[in-house]
């Protein structure tokens, strides 16, 4: 039976196909040629398909990992971003309160200046009355 098959594909029409068991259950199809070339291009075709499906799944699993990574790095910039916020606003408050001491420091130069000012004119009366108390004595008993 197997060397009837091959003239028996060349003369069956377009569009049909035969299917017969043999003895030990194997299934055999018999179909016009240009069929069976049209359905094996299909297949080949498709067994690229597949075989590329598994490269386009390892490079998806890459991308996803990729993606995964970007994202925690995000995340750090994140936090290091807040982090950088944090120090600006503490570097701020120690402007601030530089200005505020600045300031105390100013006035308690003014309050000491006045202080000075006054000891000195004080020391200046005591000098001239300790000189001029005892010579207007002198000239009074004399």
């Amino acid at each position: 039976m197997p060397i009837a098959l091959p003239t028996i594909s060349q003369t069956i029409s377009k569009g049909e196909i035969k299917t017969t068991v043999n003895d030990e259950g194997d299934t055999l199809v018999i179909m016009n040629l240009e069929d069976a070339k049209f359905i094996l291009s299909d297949l080949l075709q498709y067994e690229v398909t597949d075989s590329l499906l598994n490269v386009y799944i390892e490079r998806d699993s890459l991308n996803t990992e990729k993606i995964i990574l970007k994202d925690e790095i995000i995340e750090k910039l994140n936090l290091q971003n807040s982090n950088c916020d944090e120090m600006v606003s503490n570097l701020e408050k120690i402007i601030s309160n530089k200005d505020s001491e600045i300031v105390l420091k100013d006035d308690i130069i003014k309050q000491q200046k006045k202080e000075i000012r006054k000891q000195k004119f004080l020391k200046f009366l005591g000098l001239a009355g300790s000189v001029i108390l005892p010579i207007v004595t002198l000239l009074v008993l004399i």
